[in-house]
Protein backbone atom coordinates (compact mmCIF):
# COMPACT_ATOMS: atom_id res chain seq x y z
CA UNK A 1 0.00 0.00 0.00
CA UNK A 2 1.23 3.50 -1.17
CA UNK A 3 1.29 6.50 1.88
CA UNK A 4 -0.72 9.10 0.86
CA UNK A 5 0.16 12.51 0.83
CA UNK A 6 1.17 13.80 4.77
CA UNK A 7 -1.11 16.83 5.96
CA UNK A 8 -0.70 19.31 8.62
CA UNK A 9 -2.70 17.87 11.88
CA UNK A 10 -2.06 15.89 15.12
CA UNK A 11 1.29 14.02 14.20
CA UNK A 12 3.11 16.88 12.49
CA UNK A 13 2.63 18.33 15.90
CA UNK A 14 5.11 16.07 18.10
CA UNK A 15 7.93 14.68 17.46
CA UNK A 16 8.00 11.26 15.65
CA UNK A 17 9.96 8.61 17.64
CA UNK A 18 10.24 6.16 15.10
CA UNK A 19 14.07 4.98 14.88
CA UNK A 20 12.76 1.49 16.34
CA UNK A 21 9.28 -1.38 15.88
CA UNK A 22 7.34 -2.29 18.89
CA UNK A 23 6.20 -5.71 18.74
CA UNK A 24 2.96 -6.75 20.95
CA UNK A 25 0.93 -9.86 21.64
CA UNK A 26 -3.07 -9.34 22.02
CA UNK A 27 -5.47 -11.41 22.08
CA UNK A 28 -6.67 -10.41 18.26
CA UNK A 29 -3.51 -9.99 16.71
CA UNK A 30 0.92 -10.10 16.70
CA UNK A 31 1.85 -6.34 15.58
CA UNK A 32 5.11 -5.24 14.71
CA UNK A 33 4.37 -1.30 14.76
CA UNK A 34 6.19 1.78 14.17
CA UNK A 35 3.86 4.20 16.37
CA UNK A 36 2.49 3.55 19.89
CA UNK A 37 -0.25 4.98 20.83
CA UNK A 38 0.80 7.83 23.18
CA UNK A 39 1.81 9.35 19.91
CA UNK A 40 -1.57 10.43 18.87
CA UNK A 41 -2.81 10.94 22.07
CA UNK A 42 0.16 13.32 22.44
CA UNK A 43 -0.68 14.72 19.05
CA UNK A 44 -4.34 15.32 19.68
CA UNK A 45 -3.52 17.20 22.99
CA UNK A 46 -1.28 19.43 21.20
CA UNK A 47 -2.84 20.42 18.14
CA UNK A 48 -6.25 20.80 19.29
CA UNK A 49 -4.46 22.08 22.39
CA UNK A 50 -6.23 19.90 24.81
CA UNK A 51 -4.57 20.44 28.41
CA UNK A 52 -3.56 16.76 29.34
CA UNK A 53 -5.32 17.03 32.94
CA UNK A 54 -8.54 17.55 31.09
CA UNK A 55 -7.89 14.10 28.79
CA UNK A 56 -8.68 10.58 29.66
CA UNK A 57 -7.68 7.69 28.06
CA UNK A 58 -8.90 3.84 28.14
CA UNK A 59 -7.52 0.33 26.93
CA UNK A 60 -7.58 -3.07 27.55
CA UNK A 61 -4.33 -4.71 26.39
CA UNK A 62 -0.54 -3.88 26.65
CA UNK A 63 -0.60 -2.12 23.13
CA UNK A 64 -2.70 0.56 24.85
CA UNK A 65 -0.08 1.13 28.14
CA UNK A 66 2.07 3.64 25.96
CA UNK A 67 -0.83 6.16 26.12
CA UNK A 68 -2.39 4.64 29.47
CA UNK A 69 1.02 5.82 31.01
CA UNK A 70 1.10 9.31 29.23
CA UNK A 71 2.61 11.48 32.19
CA UNK A 72 0.49 14.18 33.52
CA UNK A 73 -2.63 12.53 31.68
CA UNK A 74 -6.35 13.45 33.46
CA UNK A 75 -7.37 9.75 34.13
CA UNK A 76 -6.06 6.69 33.43
CA UNK A 77 -8.61 3.71 32.92
CA UNK A 78 -9.62 0.06 32.27
CA UNK A 79 -12.61 -2.27 32.29
CA UNK A 80 -12.90 -5.42 33.79
CA UNK A 81 -11.95 -7.50 31.42
CA UNK A 82 -8.61 -5.52 30.54
CA UNK A 83 -5.32 -7.66 30.75
CA UNK A 84 -3.56 -7.80 34.24
CA UNK A 85 -0.44 -5.76 32.98
CA UNK A 86 -2.71 -3.02 31.75
CA UNK A 87 -4.75 -2.96 35.46
CA UNK A 88 -1.60 -2.80 36.70
CA UNK A 89 -0.26 0.27 34.46
CA UNK A 90 -3.64 2.06 35.58
CA UNK A 91 -3.07 1.21 39.11
CA UNK A 92 0.08 2.86 39.50
CA UNK A 93 -1.30 5.86 37.97
CA UNK A 94 -4.32 6.09 40.32
CA UNK A 95 -6.86 5.27 37.62
CA UNK A 96 -9.73 4.33 37.31
CA UNK A 97 -10.68 0.23 37.02
CA UNK A 98 -14.48 -0.69 36.11
CA UNK A 99 -16.07 -3.05 37.71
CA UNK A 100 -17.92 -4.15 34.77
CA UNK A 101 -16.81 -5.50 31.32
CA UNK A 102 -15.94 -3.89 27.73
CA UNK A 103 -18.81 -1.13 26.77
CA UNK A 104 -20.42 -1.32 30.45
CA UNK A 105 -17.28 -0.89 31.20
CA UNK A 106 -16.67 2.09 29.45
CA UNK A 107 -19.73 3.52 30.47
CA UNK A 108 -18.22 3.66 33.94
CA UNK A 109 -15.19 5.05 33.13
CA UNK A 110 -16.95 7.72 30.90
CA UNK A 111 -19.15 8.84 34.16
CA UNK A 112 -16.08 9.07 36.41
CA UNK A 113 -14.56 11.37 33.44
CA UNK A 114 -17.67 13.47 33.25
CA UNK A 115 -17.70 13.95 36.93
CA UNK A 116 -13.96 14.78 37.50
CA UNK A 117 -14.66 17.56 34.56
CA UNK A 118 -12.75 15.51 31.90
CA UNK A 119 -13.27 16.87 28.24
CA UNK A 120 -12.24 14.51 25.97
CA UNK A 121 -11.89 10.97 26.51
CA UNK A 122 -9.76 8.60 24.06
CA UNK A 123 -10.67 5.46 23.92
CA UNK A 124 -9.36 1.71 22.29
CA UNK A 125 -11.77 -0.29 20.32
CA UNK A 126 -11.49 -3.95 20.82
CA UNK A 127 -12.60 -4.80 24.50
CA UNK A 128 -13.23 -1.73 25.40
CA UNK A 129 -16.17 -0.66 22.90
CA UNK A 130 -16.66 -4.17 21.28
CA UNK A 131 -16.75 -7.01 22.81
CA UNK A 132 -15.28 -9.81 20.43
CA UNK A 133 -16.49 -8.39 16.99
CA UNK A 134 -20.25 -8.02 18.65
CA UNK A 135 -21.39 -4.82 17.13
CA UNK A 136 -25.19 -5.68 18.66
CA UNK A 137 -24.68 -2.37 21.31
CA UNK A 138 -23.53 0.25 18.75
CA UNK A 139 -26.93 2.09 19.64
CA UNK A 140 -25.81 3.12 22.71
CA UNK A 141 -22.76 4.70 21.89
CA UNK A 142 -24.25 6.11 19.21
CA UNK A 143 -26.66 8.12 21.26
CA UNK A 144 -23.23 9.16 23.61
CA UNK A 145 -21.66 10.22 20.43
CA UNK A 146 -24.79 12.50 19.61
CA UNK A 147 -24.19 13.90 22.98
CA UNK A 148 -20.60 14.78 23.31
CA UNK A 149 -19.65 18.24 23.98
CA UNK A 150 -22.92 19.46 25.61
CA UNK A 151 -23.77 19.39 29.32
CA UNK A 152 -20.21 18.49 29.94
CA UNK A 153 -20.13 15.35 28.15
CA UNK A 154 -16.52 14.31 27.12
CA UNK A 155 -15.57 14.17 23.84
CA UNK A 156 -14.68 10.62 22.64
CA UNK A 157 -11.94 9.79 19.60
CA UNK A 158 -11.40 6.19 19.14
CA UNK A 159 -8.12 4.86 18.89
CA UNK A 160 -7.09 1.04 17.39
CA UNK A 161 -4.02 -0.84 15.71
CA UNK A 162 -6.73 -2.20 13.75
CA UNK A 163 -6.71 -0.72 9.91
CA UNK A 164 -9.21 1.29 8.06
CA UNK A 165 -10.51 -1.94 6.36
CA UNK A 166 -11.66 -3.53 9.37
CA UNK A 167 -13.60 -0.42 10.84
CA UNK A 168 -16.31 -0.29 8.05
CA UNK A 169 -19.00 -1.93 10.24
CA UNK A 170 -17.49 -0.52 13.12
CA UNK A 171 -18.38 3.26 11.89
CA UNK A 172 -21.71 2.12 10.76
CA UNK A 173 -23.14 0.05 13.58
CA UNK A 174 -21.44 2.66 16.16
CA UNK A 175 -22.67 5.88 14.57
CA UNK A 176 -19.61 7.28 13.32
CA UNK A 177 -20.86 8.77 9.98
CA UNK A 178 -22.81 11.35 8.13
CA UNK A 179 -25.23 10.86 11.26
CA UNK A 180 -23.53 12.83 13.95
CA UNK A 181 -23.07 15.95 11.80
CA UNK A 182 -26.36 16.95 13.80
CA UNK A 183 -23.66 17.20 16.77
CA UNK A 184 -22.46 21.18 15.83
CA UNK A 185 -19.28 20.20 18.26
CA UNK A 186 -18.38 17.28 15.82
CA UNK A 187 -18.28 19.22 12.75
CA UNK A 188 -15.59 21.32 13.70
CA UNK A 189 -13.39 17.66 15.08
CA UNK A 190 -14.72 15.19 12.92
CA UNK A 191 -11.63 13.10 12.89
CA UNK A 192 -13.19 10.54 15.73
CA UNK A 193 -12.16 7.64 14.32
CA UNK A 194 -7.44 7.16 14.53
CA UNK A 195 -6.52 3.68 13.13
CA UNK A 196 -3.32 2.01 12.59
CA UNK A 197 -2.14 3.48 16.53
CA UNK A 198 -3.44 6.82 15.17
CA UNK A 199 -1.20 6.84 12.19
CA UNK A 200 -4.80 7.07 10.17
CA UNK A 201 -7.33 9.69 10.57
CA UNK A 202 -10.66 9.09 9.87
CA UNK A 203 -13.39 12.27 9.43
CA UNK A 204 -16.14 10.07 10.33
CA UNK A 205 -18.29 12.59 8.66
CA UNK A 206 -17.65 12.36 5.53
CA UNK A 207 -15.00 9.01 5.11
CA UNK A 208 -11.64 11.17 4.22
CA UNK A 209 -8.57 10.05 5.82
CA UNK A 210 -5.38 11.85 6.73
CA UNK A 211 -2.26 10.07 6.83
CA UNK A 212 0.63 10.21 8.82
CA UNK A 213 2.97 7.74 7.12
CA UNK A 214 5.21 9.67 5.29
CA UNK A 215 5.89 11.53 8.77
CA UNK A 216 8.01 7.61 9.80
CA UNK A 217 11.15 6.79 8.42
CA UNK A 218 11.46 5.77 5.34
CA UNK A 219 14.12 3.15 5.22
CA UNK A 220 12.44 1.52 8.53
CA UNK A 221 8.96 1.81 7.28
CA UNK A 222 10.33 -0.02 4.07
CA UNK A 223 12.14 -2.80 5.59
CA UNK A 224 9.29 -3.42 8.36
CA UNK A 225 6.38 -3.97 5.05
CA UNK A 226 8.90 -5.55 2.38
CA UNK A 227 11.37 -8.12 4.06
CA UNK A 228 10.50 -8.06 7.52
CA UNK A 229 7.04 -9.06 7.08
CA UNK A 230 7.73 -11.32 3.88
CA UNK A 231 10.36 -13.43 6.14
CA UNK A 232 7.84 -13.59 8.97
CA UNK A 233 4.94 -14.88 7.14
CA UNK A 234 7.55 -17.54 5.60
CA UNK A 235 8.19 -18.62 8.83
CA UNK A 236 4.70 -18.67 10.17
CA UNK A 237 3.73 -20.63 7.50
CA UNK A 238 6.85 -23.27 7.53
CA UNK A 239 7.18 -23.52 11.14
CA UNK A 240 3.92 -22.72 12.86
CA UNK A 241 1.06 -24.01 10.28
CA UNK A 242 2.06 -27.81 10.38
CA UNK A 243 2.71 -27.43 14.43
CA UNK A 244 -1.23 -25.96 14.50
CA UNK A 245 -2.62 -27.23 11.62
CA UNK A 246 -3.87 -23.24 10.45
CA UNK A 247 -3.52 -21.80 7.17
CA UNK A 248 -3.85 -18.36 5.54
CA UNK A 249 -7.08 -16.50 5.45
CA UNK A 250 -7.58 -14.14 2.21
CA UNK A 251 -10.96 -12.66 3.73
CA UNK A 252 -11.36 -10.92 7.27
CA UNK A 253 -14.50 -12.60 7.80
CA UNK A 254 -13.11 -16.02 7.53
CA UNK A 255 -10.97 -16.81 10.71
CA UNK A 256 -11.65 -20.30 11.70
CA UNK A 257 -8.15 -22.09 12.51
CA UNK A 258 -6.69 -19.30 9.54
CA UNK A 259 -4.20 -16.23 9.89
CA UNK A 260 -5.59 -13.41 8.93
CA UNK A 261 -3.17 -10.44 7.79
CA UNK A 262 -4.26 -7.29 8.19
CA UNK A 263 -3.78 -4.82 5.04
CA UNK A 264 -1.77 -1.71 6.95
CA UNK A 265 0.04 0.86 6.04
CA UNK A 266 2.36 1.65 8.93
CA UNK A 267 2.14 -2.33 11.13
CA UNK A 268 2.82 -6.00 10.47
CA UNK A 269 -0.02 -7.29 11.94
CA UNK A 270 -0.85 -11.13 11.99
CA UNK A 271 -4.40 -12.03 13.33
CA UNK A 272 -5.00 -14.78 15.61
CA UNK A 273 -7.91 -17.21 14.40
CA UNK A 274 -11.18 -16.22 15.95
CA UNK A 275 -12.47 -19.76 16.02
CA UNK A 276 -11.96 -23.39 15.46
CA UNK A 277 -13.40 -24.96 12.85
CA UNK A 278 -16.27 -26.19 14.79
CA UNK A 279 -16.96 -23.08 16.23
CA UNK A 280 -16.08 -22.49 19.21
CA UNK A 281 -13.32 -19.83 20.59
CA UNK A 282 -9.83 -20.03 19.34
CA UNK A 283 -8.67 -16.78 21.02
CA UNK A 284 -8.91 -17.89 24.62
CA UNK A 285 -7.13 -21.33 23.79
CA UNK A 286 -4.11 -22.81 24.82
CA UNK A 287 -2.93 -22.72 20.95
CA UNK A 288 -3.75 -19.01 20.82
CA UNK A 289 -1.41 -18.38 23.23
CA UNK A 290 1.19 -20.62 21.64
CA UNK A 291 0.31 -18.96 18.50
CA UNK A 292 0.94 -15.47 19.80
CA UNK A 293 4.14 -16.28 21.89
CA UNK A 294 5.75 -17.91 18.73
CA UNK A 295 5.01 -15.12 16.53
CA UNK A 296 5.61 -12.64 18.69
CA UNK A 297 9.71 -14.52 19.01
CA UNK A 298 9.55 -14.80 14.85
CA UNK A 299 9.33 -11.35 15.11
CA UNK A 300 11.74 -10.48 17.07
CA UNK A 301 14.34 -13.05 15.48
CA UNK A 302 13.30 -11.35 12.33
CA UNK A 303 14.22 -7.66 13.64
CA UNK A 304 17.74 -8.64 15.58
CA UNK A 305 18.43 -10.66 11.92
CA UNK A 306 17.87 -7.78 9.91
CA UNK A 307 19.87 -5.05 12.36
CA UNK A 308 16.08 -3.24 12.94
CA UNK A 309 15.70 -2.03 16.53
CA UNK A 310 13.05 -3.19 18.57
CA UNK A 311 11.18 -2.95 21.72
CA UNK A 312 9.00 -5.83 22.79
CA UNK A 313 5.47 -4.47 24.82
Amino acid sequence: MVCEQKRSGPLNEVKMETTRIYISANTAAVDAAMVTKDNAVRGLAEYHKIPLEQLAVIGDEVIDIPMLTIEGIGLAGAPANAQDKVKEAVKARNGFLAQSKVLDGFLEFYEEARSRGITHIVSDRDGVLVKKGDLSRGNEFQYLALQMGADRNPYVSILTGSGLEQNIEFMEKYGLNANLAKNQDVQSFPYLLLVENGTIHVNVLTGETINYCEALDPDLLAKLKGEFEDTVKKRIEQEVFPMLNLAWSADYNDQAEKIYIAPKQSMTTFNIPRKFRGGSDYRGSENAAILRKTIAGIMAETAEKLSMPYQML
